[in-house]
Parts: C-alpha cells; structure tokens; sequence
C-alpha cells in the first residue's frame, strides 16, 4: 500500500508539477498577450491620432478646394464681363470706323467740288482780265477815234 500510496504522491507531484508548468506558460502567454494587447492599443491610438489628422488636413483642402472653385467661378464671370466689354468697345470701334469713313467720303466730295470751283473761279478770272484787256484797247481805240474826229 505504501508503494502505491508513492506511486500516488510521485503522480501527483509529476500532475503538480506539469500543472505549475502550464500555469507558468499560461502566465507567460498571459504577459505576452497582455504586452501585444498594450501595443495594439498604443498602435491604435496612433492611428486614431493619425486619422484625425488626416480628417483635418481633408477639410482643410476642401474648405481651400471650394475657395479656388468660388475664384474661378468669380474669374468667369469677370472674364464675361471683359467680352461684353470688349465687344461693346469692338462695336463702337466699328461705328467709328464706318463714321470716319462717310467723313472721308463726304472730305473728298467737298475737295472735287472745291478744286471745281477753283478751276472755275480761275477760268472766270481770266475772262474778265481778258474782258478787262480788250475794254482797255477799245478805250485806248475809243481815245483814237476822239482825237481823229477832234482834229
């Protein structure tokens, strides 16, 4: 009975032992667990940190995205602007240009009639100097003619 009251307690100290080799590996794990459980915390905390820095730099582009979109809708209606500006100022030019034109024509009507006027007004002069000419001789053959009938 002893030997097998031995056998018993050699069982129970090898079933004693291999339970505290369990519980120190399961305590082991436990650590490491709790180790990998600490750094995913820590990960994830990091990435939480991460995200809404992320989230921030994302509204911050989108606050400058609809910014430049309010810009460039301003810069088109600017550039509409300066078309119907410019077509007004395209119009004028061509109202000008067709004005100066009718000028033009109307300054070289009034030079052909000018340069008419002036052939004709020297065409008249020299009739009347020539008229004025022959009024002389027939004064100076007039005298004649007195001073034969005279003498």
């Amino acid at each position: 009975e002893r030997d097998i009251l031995n056998k018993n307690v050699l069982k129970a100290v090898g079933a004693t032992e291999k339970q505290l080799n369990l519980v120190k590996l399961h305590e082991q794990s436990k650590k490491v667990l709790d180790q990998e459980i600490q750094n995913y915390n820590l990960e994830a905390q990091k990435q939480r940190k991460i995200i809404f820095h992320l989230e921030k730099e994302r509204d911050r582009y989108i606050n400058e995205a609809s910014d430049l979109t309010q810009k460039v809708l301003q810069y088109m209606e600017d550039i509409k602007v300066f078309e119907m500006q410019n077509f007004d100022f395209k119009k004028k030019i061509s109202e000008a240009e067709s004005k100066l034109k009718q000028q033009q024509n109307l300054y070289e009507a009034v030079r052909c009639d000018r340069n008419l006027y002036s052939k004709n007004l020297i065409e008249a002069q020299d009739e009347i100097a020539e008229m004025k000419r022959k009024l002389k001789i027939m004064h100076h053959h007039i005298d004649q003619l007195k001073d034969e009938i005279g003498s």
